[in-house]
């Protein structure tokens, strides 16, 4: 029933925005810069995750995995992997399992939290992997193949392939209720692909005619709402059980958006929930949730170049963001060896 309304759905959306002690446009979020982690080696981090317990960050720069104390924002570990890393996710399985999908060879490899080290690799078909997505609930692990038109679903405990969905398009992020669907932002298609997830069969795709090319994904499992950055300077949020969205705000434009949700993202006392985007902008914006019906804009928090991974952990109070610098802004400081640093913003407790 979800997946035909889904077919014929009109969006919406809510936009929002940030600001820190880096010259803030616009409202100012529950946040201030606990950490700036500059990075040597020139490599972009493609991807951040947060343990569990919110106390080590996860950082992936090309074939590098590397641990971070989120209090202290001191790097701990670094493992080298046999490829250049495309996406991570950290799980609490096994005393703490961190999952990395590599682009070439395309594996799935696993490793342990304490210490940080490889337990177990295991060859992916399907085409050259370009995102990884964790469902707990569903002990599962999503690998999407942009190049195979693909969304692998994976066993978390064993790797093994449990089934396979073809896609047409540009697939870009992916999001899971941890109850039997995924769905997969299509930046060709200006839609919303849907998979059940037993079978990973196509249920349809919702329409996103406000939306130009999205490529940011989100969603509140709870409320079952949909959080999607669109490149032409729109946010939907989407009902999902009726297929379409009910708010449309503005956010910055720019491509290879991100999207991340979480609940009490700054703490307790603090919002109810955010969705926050990043990308080239450069900006961050966030969606801040008054409850499951009402979304209004967060503030804007300008960056020091284009954002290419987010992570939010509530339980840490912290969102992360990793930065490309231009290059006037990395010249301007010796430190910065690479140009390539991570923002660690911590919430401000109880903030509104």
């Amino acid at each position: 029933m979800r997946a035909r309304m889904a077919r014929t759905g009109a969006l919406a959306l809510a936009a929002a925005a940030l600001a820190v002690n880096i010259p803030a446009a616009g409202g100012t979020l529950p946040f201030v810069v606990a950490h700036r982690i500059a990075l040597a080696g020139g490599s972009p981090v493609g991807s951040l995750a947060f343990a569990p317990d919110g106390k080590l960050a996860y950082a992936a720069a090309g074939d590098a995995l590397r641990s971070f104390d989120v209090a202290t924002g001191t790097p701990a570990d670094v493992v080298g992997l046999p490829g250049q890393i495309i996406g991570l996710a950290a799980s609490s399985d096994e005393g703490g399992t961190v999952f990395v999908v590599v682009r070439a060879p395309a594996q799935l490899v696993f490793l342990s939290m304490h210490p940080l080290r490889v337990r177990a690799s295991i060859p992916i078909r399907g085409g050259e992997p370009s995102a990884l997505l964790y469902e707990p609930g569903e002990h599962s692990l999503y690998v999407e193949s942009r190049s195979g038109h693909s969304v692998t679903r994976l066993d978390s405990g064993n790797g093994k392939t449990i089934a396979v969905g073809h896609l047409q398009g540009d697939l870009e992020q992916m999001a899971g209720d941890g109850r039997g669907t995924v769905y997969v932002a299509n930046s060709s298609s200006n839609a919303i692909d849907v998979l059940a997830t037993g079978k990973m069969t196509s249920l349809g795709g919702i329409p996103t005619p406000a939306c130009q090319a999205p490529t940011g994904l989100d969603l509140d499992p709870v409320g079952r709402r949909l959080f999607v950055g669109c490149s032409n300077g729109t946010a939907l949020v989407i009902d999902t059980d009726m297929g379409f969205a009910f708010e449309q705000l503005p956010i910055q434009k720019g491509t290879g958006l991100r999207t991340a949700f979480a609940f009490r993202p700054n703490g307790p006392g603090g919002w109810k929930g955010g969705a926050f985007i990043a990308g080239d902008g450069p900006e961050l914006d966030g969606i801040r949730m008054n409850a499951f019906v009402s979304y209004t804009g967060g503030g804007a928090l300008p960056l020091p170049g284009r954002a290419t991974a987010l992570a939010v952990s509530p339980v840490a109070g912290q969102i992360w963001i990793a930065v490309v610098p231009t290059h006037g802004a990395a010249a301007a400081d010796e430190a910065r060896q690479s140009g390539v640093e991570i923002l660690a913003l911590a919430g401000r407790g109880g903030a509104q």
